[in-house]
């Protein structure tokens, strides 16, 4: 987003990500930082507030910047990434939307935009959903693999390897696929946590054919989903938004089975993939799987169905990401002459 605006606005940056482990110092420094916002829009009173929302406390300073917009009467832009404030609404939440019910919120989803102008009564005309998926390139090919009956499926895990990103349950699965002698072979990757590490290791050792990639980055990580049929991600991380892994995985034409958890249900419609909850998900992925194995040929179509979904959802997300940055930075749409106006004042965000 901030390249996007950049290439039509000039913007002042207010990177609120804390840069230290030190917990006075973090305070001290996002406390300092408003204070050069407040003297930044006293020179120049004519800018838009684009804010990337805090999923918990952070939220605290964000009121800062929020309460100098609407003294001055400027467009507030709210974009939200967390589900933290929709699966666990606070008296400090309930307090912060209160300010805002008539800004412009941008989400990832229909879903959270029903939700979220729910639970805070917010005006559902001002909600805007543009998907991660506007963000990536075109996708230039399907990335299935050709199967034929003797070769094995492969199945794939890419994340932070954590209990609640569900590394437990992909060994479960594949566990499963074993005893129903479904021959497979499972590919893993991302950094290990340190609390994980003793039983991720002891899994993967009890686990044979499966490999572990570490952590993978730009071409590799393309590489990993171009190999796979499936794409799991049991994940029970009770915040989970709109996984970037999951966009990744259907661009490369891989069926996904997930748990229900955000928007992860909504991104694969159309026969994308496959969402359960988190207590069914070990039996209910490994039977969906059998079927799948035993008809090779479904695999096939449910992987384009993937890669459809992919394209579908992307170009979606582009039309509505061009809307929005047109409405931030003041383009007036074109009147009934045809005739595209500008409302850009100073141009500055």
């Amino acid at each position: 987003m901030l390249d996007l605006l950049t290439a039509r606005l000039q913007v002042e940056v207010y990177d609120r990500a804390p840069r230290t482990n030190n917990a006075t110092l973090k305070t001290i420094t996002q406390l300092l930082q408003p204070f050069r916002y407040i003297a930044w829009c006293t020179k120049d009173r004519n800018f838009t507030l684009y804010l990337a929302l805090s999923g918990g406390f952070g939220q605290i300073f964000d009121w800062l910047y929020v309460i100098v917009a609407k003294i001055l009467g400027r467009r507030i832009f709210i974009h939200h990434h967390s589900f933290a404030y929709l699966n666990k609404p606070s008296l400090l939440n309930n307090v912060f939307f209160s300010l805002l019910r008539k800004e412009t919120h941008i989400v990832l989803s229909h879903g959270m935009g029903t939700a979220l102008a729910s639970i805070y009564k917010l005006e559902s005309s001002n909600v805007k959903v543009v998907s991660n998926a506007a963000f990536y390139d075109s996708i230039k090919t399907t990335g299935t693999s050709t199967m034929n009956s003797s070769s094995p499926i492969c199945l794939g895990f890419l994340s932070n390897i954590t209990f609640e990103k569900g590394f437990v349950e992909f060994f479960d699965v594949l566990s499963q696929l074993k005893r129903r002698g479904i021959p497979h072979q499972a590919l893993i990757a991302g950094p290990v946590a340190s609390d994980a590490s003793t039983v991720f290791h002891r899994m993967l050792a009890a686990s044979p054919g499966t490999e572990y990639l570490g952590p993978l980055y730009a071409e590799a990580k393309d590489r990993f989903y171009e190999r796979l049929n499936f794409f799991l991600f049991p994940s029970n991380y009770v915040n989970e938004a709109e996984p970037l892994v999951i966009h990744e995985a259907l661009r490369s034409g891989a069926y996904v089975l997930a748990c229900d958890r955000g928007a992860i249900a909504e991104i694969l419609g159309n026969g994308a993939g496959f969402v359960s909850s988190k207590e069914a998900f070990v039996t209910a992925a490994a039977e969906r799987i059998a079927l799948f194995s035993r008809n090779r040929a479904e695999i096939s179509n449910a992987q384009r169905m993937s890669f459809e979904q992919a394209q579908r959802i992307r170009k979606v997300a582009q039309v509505q990401l061009e809307s929005l940055l047109d409405d931030i930075s003041g383009v007036i749409p074109a009147g009934e002459d045809g005739t595209p106006e500008d409302a850009r004042n100073s141009g500055n965000i």
